[in-house]
């Protein structure tokens, strides 16, 4: 051979990794992946309260649940409440959607409502014009002398009586009622009842 054995480059053999160093790094990925699980599911508990503690912060509200010395001006709908809406402005958008369907002209002109705690009004009003043609409520002093010791339904009765009175004088025989966003109910529907048996068409 033309090449002797010292002509031949050794290659120098690798260190093998020991049985000791090759345990120690097993043992480390173990320990990391167990403190890795364990994070994961702390995690996971957490959120699960959370939307646990989120479902009963939305629950819906019911009336049973409630203290009677709660104050609560809640729109229902659906399963949830709105408490972001008063009294006064729910009446005002039931009072817009009547007045867009309700209007009084000169030949039937509008029977309009209003009652506070203690008193009760009624107003003829032709919207065409602006202008307010008769008009009743308990605080005249004529009023406070007929309805005195009646029930708060017999004085809006008395109240609708003397209106369509005064309507009639004014040669007002029709007209078209307005409940102002109130329920037809009790004294609301008291004036209306009043003024229908005094003669008022509607």
């Amino acid at each position: 051979n033309a090449f002797t054995e010292m002509d031949v480059a050794r290659v120098p053999r690798r260190n093998s990794v020991s049985r000791y160093t090759y345990a120690v790094a097993v043992a480390c990925a173990v320990a990391a992946v167990c403190l890795l699980a364990g994070s994961v599911m702390e995690t996971g508990n957490d959120m699960s309260l959370g939307m646990v503690n989120a479902k009963q912060s939305f629950a819906p509200i019911s009336a049973a649940s409630m203290d009677r010395s709660v104050q609560c001006h809640g729109v229902r709908f659906g399963k949830g409440i709105n408490d972001r809406i008063s009294p006064h402005e729910r009446r005002q958008r039931r009072k817009l959607t009547i007045r867009k369907k309700v209007s009084g002209d000169s030949d039937r002109p509008r029977l309009t409502v209003f009652r506070s705690n203690n008193h009760i009004y009624g107003q003829i009003i032709d919207d065409v014009i602006g202008h307010t043609l008769a008009a009743a409520g308990t605080v005249e002093k004529v009023v406070k002398e007929q309805i005195a010791e009646k029930t708060p339904k017999e004085q809006a009765e008395i109240v609708g009586k003397l209106l369509a009175e005064r309507a009639k004088e004014k040669g007002i025989e029709k007209v078209v009622f307005d409940r102002n966003g109130y329920k037809y109910h009790g004294r609301v529907a008291a004036v209306a009842d009043g003024a229908r048996e005094a003669g008022l068409q509607f």
